[in-house]
């Protein structure tokens, strides 16, 4: 045998196990796809209710973030209608107060002049 002859069959050697690669690879391909079509499959059955009971989900949370919402501008009115209240309590208590204390002041500085004191 030659080299000629031996380098041939070497070279049919790996072409034939090279085939036999190919051939595996090819069978991994095609089970591969079947079984990411299986999955596409289930997916596309999964998916769908899945989607919708989220799309529920997200309505009820947004009414209730609404009812919060609301919620925080009543209490924002009846906060601003307490202050408004506490004002005019204390415009209303203090006014006789002041009314006092400017008759006082008055009169301190009436008998001071007429005693001739200076205030």
């Amino acid at each position: 045998m030659d080299a000629r002859t031996g380098l041939q069959l070497v070279l049919y050697a790996f072409l034939i196990v090279l085939s036999g690669v190919g051939v595996w690879a090819l069978v991994e391909v095609i089970s591969t796809a079947r079984s990411a079509r299986g999955l596409i499959d289930e997916l596309g059955r999964t998916l769908p209710p899945l989607i919708s009971s989220a799309d529920g989900t997200l309505e009820a949370v947004n009414a209730e973030i609404e009812r919060v919402d609301a919620v925080v501008s009543q209490f924002e009115e009846v906060s601003d209608s307490v202050v408004a209240t506490t004002r005019a309590a204390s415009e209303v208590v203090g006014a006789p107060a002041a009314a006092v204390a400017d008759i006082a002041h008055r009169a301190r500085t009436f008998f001071g002049i007429l005693l001739g004191r200076r205030v």
